[in-house]
């Protein structure tokens, strides 16, 4: 009697499982998809993946199965997966100009698009567009139709640059643009203008930035410590960037210092990444070691994904320079102890050993890569075996 009463627990919780993620291909065509459409008077959601396409497995693990994101999606929609290079999805690419992956439609049933939104989404922002495809005024197709009728008050510009970035990033920039040289300063002092800066601000120099960077404290009421910081931090790493190809090493040390003497770990980390790229790009291998051998110690210790990414970084940029790909090495290896389950960094580490023609090590890593990559789709099969291939022959 108790095993029953756990078997039955068990299934109890197994379909409660099931029922927390978006239900998708209910029905079997696109016809039968349409028609369910009509008779319930709901919207059609499109997942548009491809087999190779890593962000869309990211959505599958990540957001689809959330709760929220289920229980709003089966309620509102009738929801279906489709592969774009395969059976229906060849027609129905063509006919919705599918380009990029993964791309989500809202279609009615009469295969009119009312909504259109794409990439790697947080759960939050994945909500936001499910939210504006049932909402006929908020759709990207209503708000191209109101930008085409003329209108031009910059929060609707605002608003529609949202929404266009995600599909359209070229035509979205031209209206970040008019937004940013019709912004009044008196309407930078607003919640509206928090929301424009946070979105728009490309740099300190910029007009949005300008403005931030010299009142940052405006904001408080709008926005968390955590997203000013975040801004603070886009904006400042950008003029560093800027002042990389510059010959005034002592501008660049002195921005830097904004993240070398923080506080917070999080920027003494972004501090040792920007003075890594700086020796790299000027050849500076001694500053370069000494600088990633102290981080090994200290701020990047335990951080596999940065030590991965510097690895990375030297690998490639460093050229047939031997030091720079020994440090490589050092930093990978590390990164593998870190973090032996993360494909990239073992990818990464399989290189280095490649460029060093260390066959051994290199060969080891590179299947435990493959492995890895079977989840990724099959690009990053592809990729992985290839790398596989390259060491072996060595």
């Amino acid at each position: 009697m108790k095993k029953l009463g756990a078997l039955i627990i068990l299934f109890v919780a197994f379909k409660a499982n099931a029922q927390n993620e978006i239900k998708f291909n209910q029905t079997t065509t696109w016809k039968e998809t349409a028609e369910k459409a009509a008779a319930t008077g709901k919207l059609i959601f499109v997942d548009c993946y491809t087999s190779w396409c890593s962000p869309c497995k990211w959505m599958d693990k990540n957001v689809f199965v959330e709760p929220t994101v289920a229980t709003f999606f089966n309620d509102k929609f009738i929801n279906v997966k489709i592969d774009m290079e395969k059976g229906e999805g060849l027609e129905l690419r063509k006919k919705y100009s599918v380009k990029s992956y993964p791309t989500f439609l809202f279609v009615n049933s009469k295969g009119e698009v009312v909504h259109r939104t794409g990439s790697r989404m947080t759960v939050e922002e994945f909500l936001e567009e499910g939210k504006r495809a049932v909402d006929p005024k908020n759709g990207l197709v209503s708000l191209t139709e109101k930008y085409n009728g003329g209108a031009r008050d910059l929060p609707f510009l605002l608003d529609y640059y949202l929404v266009l970035n995600k599909t359209d990033r070229t035509n979205a920039e031209k209206i970040g643009k008019d937004i940013v040289n019709e912004i009044s300063a008196q309407q930078l002092n607003t919640e509206f203008g928090w929301k424009a800066i946070k979105t728009l601000a490309r740099s300190e120099s910029d007009k949005l930035g300008v403005h931030f960077m010299a009142n940052p404290n405006m904001y408080n009421s709008w926005s968390k410590e955590e997203e000013r910081d975040q801004l603070k931090d886009r904006l400042i790493t950008s003029t560093i960037y800027g002042l990389m190809n510059a010959d005034n090493e002592q501008a660049f040390m002195d921005k830097l210092a904004f993240f070398k003497k923080s506080d917070k770990i999080e920027r003494r980390k972004q501090g040792v990444m920007l003075e890594a790229d700086y020796y790299l790009k000027k050849g500076r291998i001694e500053d370069y070691v000494k600088l990633t051998n102290s981080a090994l110690k200290n701020e990047l210790k335990n951080d596999g994904e940065k030590l991965s990414f510097l690895a990375g970084r030297a690998g490639f940029k460093g050229g047939t320079s031997v030091t720079f790909l020994q440090q490589a090495y050092v930093l990978a290896k590390r990164s593998v102890e870190i973090a032996p389950e993360e494909y990239s960094v073992v990818s990464t580490f399989g290189y280095t050993c490649l460029y060093l023609k260390n066959k051994e090590e290199g060969l080891k890593a590179a299947k435990k890569a493959y492995l890895l990559a079977d989840s990724l789709g099959s690009k990053v099969q592809n990729r992985a075996k290839q790398l596989v291939d390259e060491i072996e022959a060595l």
